[in-house]
């Protein structure tokens, strides 16, 4: 007897859920539209891009040729203290030795920080960047009506045509040719937390 009460139960549970999803306050919403872009595209192949990255290195390759002339200085002065080892004694030849040593540490020290400055730099032109994508994608969001951008990297299959990455890079390229690299002294950040 409880199975068969059980049974009436459970069918008019289920007609009541089944009446329910008919009443027109509980229909169901559409569903998401999802649309793709690929941002590492974004943050490579646009103008504003490229142009980042020219600056960026062409900022390294001034840093690395600074770094490599001033250690070449290092390294001859290091060789002349070995030359006149004998004739300033054992005594001035160390203490000279280590001057040597603790400058090649500070400039390796302010190297390390001119680098992090220039990473900062670029973090900062790559957040311009950003701001200007935003109203991007809510533009094309709401021309596709799309609910919600996911990056094509997590995407492990979809329709090419959700792809708005061409949509985006040319409304980018319009509006952002370039943004200035500016190192910042990693310093400067600790001072205004």
């Amino acid at each position: 007897m409880k199975t068969i009460h059980r049974i009436v139960a459970a069918a008019f549970l289920c007609a009541a859920t089944l009446g329910l999803s008919a009443v027109p306050g509980n229909a169901q919403k559409p569903p998401a539209v999802i649309l793709i872009v690929n941002f590492n595209q974004l943050f490579t192949e646009s103008i504003v891009a490229k142009d980042v990255i020219a600056q960026v290195e062409k900022q390294a390759d001034t840093l690395e040729a600074e770094n490599e002339s001033t250690e070449q200085g290092f390294i001859d002065e290091g060789r002349k203290l070995t030359e006149q080892r004998e004739l300033l004694g054992q005594e001035t030849f160390l203490q000279r030795a280590e001057e040597l040593r603790k400058r090649r540490q500070q400039h390796q020290a302010s190297m390390q920080r001119k680098m992090q400055a220039l990473q900062i730099g670029q973090a900062r032109a790559q957040q311009e960047v950003e701001a200007v994508l935003r109203p991007i994608f809510a533009e094309v969001m709401k021309k596709h009506g799309g609910t919600i951008v996911l990056d094509q990297s997590t995407v492990l299959a979809g329709g090419v045509d959700l792809n708005v990455t061409a949509e985006i890079m040319q409304l980018l390229n319009e509006r952002m040719k370039s943004v200035k690299v500016t190192p910042v002294d990693p310093s400067t950040l600790r001072n205004n937390q």
